[in-house]
């Protein structure tokens, strides 16, 4: 086993939970904007200092331990806005245990996460009104549907259980202000789970990742000993909130250093709002740089300074060499259409394109690559400007090692994490728990090495997973429960991603069918156009099961039985391969074969 130890680059406050963090940064902090937002698109920019957040955090805690709910579950979604991020902070400050949902699920997996993370209250956009009515017919659990903003939700003046956001903020307000200090000094263990994440949306399969505050606060101080982020710095709030990629980088951490989290007004107007905030720190997946570097590559051609901008950056690099830096003030039409004081750049979730991170080093743009997930709080690894190297994700953050599961030096195997950020286990699953962490050491399922520099690379999975351009993770398995499920006439079926020409992954499936199951359906007869039509519509049913991003796009089908392990398991690369070669001999992309019958062009099931 090769293990590596984390450095400190830069020197980090000491707190041992999110309440002190927050304290601290309002005592060094209190004037100074810590949220700026808009509450629509054509309305002015709010702002809240410091010491108003701190005022609305203690003023909405107050409140929900009013209602009862010291101790307990507190579920939260919605797109990216300052209501979330307060009903989210307020929760963990003292309250009791935060369960951020994805916005993006169907309707029914938010009834189904809502059970599972056994949530007493929710607090909810206006657009998710509806699906919160559903719930409070069907989730008896439930006692608090809490809307962030009522009056653009239909009211409910005869359910008691539906509040408002703002009243509640009146309500704290008012109990503070009798000397009521229930939330206040309520006392917080900071080994106790303070946050319930669920890793992937759809079916039973997902797992519900449990963090503590010394999780969050270990990752918080990690990050900025790894980066140098200082007081003042303007974030855009672009990836969701219930990520902890966003949660923890963005949210926290920017309340840590005391910086100022801009609400983005939507993904259309991110550049324009990078130019209209002056935002200095973005947090993104490739997908979003890479976007990025096409605009400016566009831009470039369709001027004609592509070349002029190709010996500026060899005429920069060699002053650089001497230590002259003018990247700011060659490329500076470059910088002023990102808004100009744009310096910093972190990439997670998917790799990225290393002459993308080169190019935009070059004018003067640095982006950060790191790795994590959900189980560590994120953050294991990141790049910072002394261990800059396109296509590593950096050396381990303070307090934290990382090993590779091998004994040759420089060998790949599996990533391991050790250190304050692991998790507290998978709630209501001791066995997943059990197989993810072995003698302090928590197994990934991530394969990389590292360098004679200690930087890691992450060079694939050991597992299934699909990562997808925009970050967003596929887990086939999950697809395949669902298709399994839902059809008598499939017996069994396997899911992967086909990368095409153009970098995009699209979600492919290959059904093997039931003949006798299937005659029945199509009453007695085999035609492959009916079959065709039969799984179109079965494929439409399971797409809207599922959110959008895991939607099957191209599909094969058969009735020969696919190459099986021992135990009964499908040899999942082994299948894969043989519908590639499939394809391939028959010089047919999947996108073109789609919707008929594979198994003719299938080599002999020898493998």
């Amino acid at each position: 086993m090769q293990i590596v130890k984390s450095r400190e680059y830069f020197p980090v406050r000491s707190y041992r939970d999110l309440r002190e963090m927050l304290h601290q940064s309002v005592e060094l902090f209190p004037g100074e904007p810590a949220f700026r937002f808009r509450t629509s698109i054509d309305a002015p920019l709010q702002t809240r200092t410091y010491l108003e957040f701190q005022g609305e955090v203690d003023a909405l805690g107050t409140a929900l331990a009013s209602l009862g709910l010291a101790g307990r579950r507190v579920a939260v979604i919605g797109e990216n806005c300052y209501e979330w991020c307060l009903a989210h902070v307020a929760v963990t400050n003292g309250l009791g245990v935060s369960v951020p949902l994805d916005r993006l699920l169907p309707d029914t997996e938010i009834l189904s996460l809502l059970e599972r993370g056994e949530a007493s209250a929710v607090v909810y956009a206006p657009a998710f009104h509806k699906v919160m009515k559903s719930a409070a017919g069907r989730l008896p659990r439930i006692e608090h549907f809490i809307c962030m903003n009522a009056s653009k939700a239909e009211p409910d003046a005869d359910d008691a259980r539906f509040l408002d956001l703002p009243a509640l903020l009146d309500r704290g307000a008012a109990l503070l202000g009798t000397g009521d200090r229930a939330y206040l000094d309520a006392p917080i263990d900071p080994d106790a789970m303070v946050s319930l994440l669920f890793t992937s949306g759809t079916t039973s399969a997902s797992k519900a990742v449990m963090l503590c505050h010394r999780n969050f606060v270990a990752d918080i101080r990690g990050i900025c000993s790894m980066l140098e982020l200082r007081p003042g710095h303007r974030l855009l709030s672009v990836l969701p909130l219930h990520h902890t990629f966003e949660n923890t980088c963005g949210l926290l951490t920017s309340l840590g250093i005391g910086g100022c989290v801009y609400e983005c007004d939507g993904l259309r107007y991110i550049q324009k709002n990078l130019q209209e905030f002056g935002i200095s720190l973005l947090i993104g997946v490739p997908v979003l740089f890479e976007n990025f570097y096409a605009k400016v590559q566009d831009t470039l051609k369709k001027t004609g300074k592509t070349r002029t901008v190709k010996i500026a950056i060899r005429v920069s690099n060699v002053l650089r060499f001497f230590g002259i830096d003018l990247r700011r003030k060659l490329f500076k039409q470059i910088h002023e259409g990102f808004g100009g004081r744009l310096t910093i750049g972190i990439c997670g979730a998917a790799p990225i394109d290393p002459a993308i991170i080169r190019f935009f080093a070059d004018v003067g743009f640095l982006i950060y690559q790191g790795y994590g997930l959900t189980e560590t709080a994120p953050v294991v690894t990141g790049c910072n400007s002394r261990i800059f190297r396109p296509g590593s994700v950096g050396q381990p953050v303070g307090g934290v090692d990382i090993a590779i599961d091998t004994d040759i030096r420089g060998g790949t195997g599996e990533i391991l994490v050790r250190g304050p950020i692991v998790m507290l286990g998978y709630y209501g699953d001791e066995q997943a728990t059990a197989d993810a962490l072995h003698d302090g050491w928590f197994r990934t399922g991530d394969i990389g090495h590292v360098d004679s520099k200690d930087r890691l690379f992450v060079t694939g999975r050991l597992k299934s997973m699909i990562v997808l351009p925009n970050g967003k993770k596929v887990f086939p398995e999950e697809v395949e429960q669902l298709i399994d499920g839902v059809s008598a006439f499939v017996k069994e079926s396997l899911v992967w991603g086909a990368k095409r020409k153009d970098g995009e992954v699209d979600i492919c499936a290959r059904f093997v069918l039931d003949k006798d199951k299937l005659l029945e359906t199509l009453g007695g007869k085999l035609d492959e156009f009916e079959i065709r039509k039969t799984l179109e519509r079965l494929v439409k049913e399971i797409n809207a099961r599922m959110p959008s991003f895991k939607s099957v796009r191209y599909f094969v089908f058969g009735f020969d039985e696919m190459i099986k392990t021992t135990t009964l398991k499908i040899k999942r690369s082994v299948e894969i391969a043989r519908v590639q070669a499939a394809l391939d001999a028959a010089a047919l992309p999947i996108r073109e074969f789609a919707g008929r019958n594979i198994d003719p062009l299938l080599a002999p099931a020898t493998a």
